[in-house]
C-alpha cells in the first residue's frame, strides 16, 4: 500500500460512499475526529512521510474534492496551471496526438503550443460545439480530448456528455477543466471523463487568498500515475494553503447558489443597456448552449462575457469601475472584470455582494 493511502486511511473518518447530499461532503468529507478544523501540519516530514509524497493537510483536501467531484484518486498540486501541466505530460509524449476545443485558458494553450509541441506532440483545435468537428478530428488516432465545457473567457457551451462519448469511442482520454463550474454545478466523471481538474484557487477557495490546483482521476491507477509525476517535478500544494482550501469548500454550495443568482442578474441588467452590443451568459435564452446548459449543470455559473458598443466605452468602462475590481483571477468573493476574449469585450466573475450595488456599480461605470 503507498504512504498516501496509509496517510489517508488512518487520518480521516469521514469518506463519503456518495449516498450523502453534497453540502454534507463539503463540510465533512476527508475531516479528522474529534477535530472542528484541520490541522495545518507544516512540516516536511510527518510520521516518517515526505511533503511531496503526501501531508494530512493536504490528503484530507484531495479526499475531500475527490468525494465532491465522485472520483477514485485526488492529487493536489501548487496551482491550476500546474494540474494542467502535470495531467498532460503524463498523458503525452512525442508522436501523441490531443484534440482540443479551440478556445481554452490562454496559459493551457501556451503549455500545448509552446512546450509540448516542441517535443512532439501533436495538437489539434476544433470548434467542439460543432460535435461534427470532433467526431471528424477524432477519426484520427487521438490520445487525449481536452475542453473546458464552458470555454474560459468566451462561455462557449460545451455539451459535455456527448463530447465525452466521442472522445471516448475513439479510444482517447478525456480530461476536463471544471474549473468554472466546480463539482457542485457538474460532475463530468459521473458522464464518462477520466480526469478532471480545477484551478482551485477559483471558487474551490472563494476567498482570494491562496493558489492551488486539484485533479481527480476516475480510477487508482490513473490517480497514482499522476500522483508520481507530481511527486517528480515538485509542483506541490503546501498545507497551509490546503487548509484555506478546505475552510472554503464548506460553503461552496452556498456560495454557487449565489454566483449563479448574481450572474443572472447582472446577464439580464447588461442585456438591455444600450452601451452593451452583447452579452454571453449560459443563462440567457439568447446566449448560445442555453438549451445545453439547462440540461447539463446544476445552475448557469458566475462567468460573464459582454462587449461594449465601442472602444471608448470598453476602455472608460475598465477605468470607472470601482466596487468591481479590474484584476486578473476569478470565483473570488468579490466582483472581478478584465478585458478579455476579443475586440470591447470584458469577462466578469460575478462576486458575493449584494447584487443591488454590484449592477448600481455597473451602471455608473457605463454612464
Amino acid at each position: 500500500m503507498m504512504m498516501k493511502e496509509q496517510s489517508k486511511q488512518s487520518k480521516t473518518t469521514y469518506d463519503s460512499p456518495f449516498n450523502r447530499e453534497f453540502s454534507t461532503d463539503a463540510i465533512h468529507a476527508g475531516e479528522f475526529e474529534n477535530m472542528s478544523a484541520i490541522p495545518i501540519y507544516q512540516a516536511a516530514t510527518v510520521d516518517g512521510q515526505y511533503l511531496r509524497s503526501g501531508n494530512p493537510t493536504i490528503d484530507a483536501f484531495e479526499t475531500r474534492v475527490k468525494t465532491l467531484a465522485q472520483g477514485s484518486w485526488g492529487t493536489a498540486t501548487a496551482s491550476g496551471t500546474s494540474a494542467i501541466s502535470q495531467v498532460l505530460t503524463n498523458l503525452l509524449e512525442s508522436g501523441s496526438r490531443i484534440v482540443c476545443h479551440h478556445t481554452l485558458y490562454v496559459w493551457t494553450k501556451e503549455i500545448l503550443n509552446t512546450y509540448l509541441a516542441k517535443f512532439g506532440v501533436e495538437v489539434v483545435y476544433v470548434d467542439m460545439t460543432d460535435l461534427d468537428q470532433l467526431r471528424k478530428a477524432v477519426k484520427k488516432k487521438t490520445d487525449v480530448i481536452y475542453f473546458e465545457p464552458f470555454a474560459n473567457p468566451t462561455l462557449d457551451v460545451i455539451d459535455v456528455k456527448s463530447a465525452i462519448e466521442i472522445g471516448k469511442a475513439a479510444g482517447g482520454i478525456v480530461v476536463v477543466d471544471n474549473t468554472f463550474l466546480t463539482p457542485y454545478l457538474l460532475r463530468p466523471l459521473d458522464m464518462g471523463a477520466d480526469i478532471v481538474l480545477h484551478s482551485a484557487t477559483k471558487y474551490l477557495c472563494g476567498h482570494g487568498d491562496t493558489l492551488a490546483g486539484i485533479i481527480v482521476s476516475k480510477t487508482e491507477e490513473m490517480g497514482h500515475q499522476i500522483d508520481h509525476i507530481r511527486n517528480a517535478y515538485g509542483g506541490i500544494l503546501s498545507p497551509q494553503n490546503a487548509f484555506l482550501l478546505l475552510r472554503g469548500i464548506k460553503t461552496l454550495p452556498v456560495r454557487m447558489k449565489l454566483h449563479c443568482s448574481n450572474a443572472q442578474s447582472v446577464a439580464e441588467f447588461l442585456e438591455l443597456h444600450p452601451k452593451i452590443k452583447q452579452v454571453t451568459y449560459p443563462g440567457l435564452p439568447s446566449s448560445q448552449g442555453h438549451k445545453i446548459a439547462k440540461t447539463m449543470t446544476n445552475g448557469f455559473g458566475g462567468m460573464i462575457n459582454f462587449e461594449t458598443v465601442d472602444n471608448e466605452t470598453h476602455h472608460q468602462f475598465l477605468k470607472k469601475v470601482t466596487l468591481c475590481k479590474p484584476w486578473v483571477s476569478l470565483g473570488d468573493a468579490q466582483s472581478l472584470v478584465i478585458g478579455q476574449g476579443g475586440h470591447n469585450r470584458i469577462r466578469m466573475s460575478v462576486g458575493l455582494e449584494a447584487i443591488s450595488d454590484i449592477i448600481c456599480d455597473l451602471d455608473q461605470a457605463l454612464a
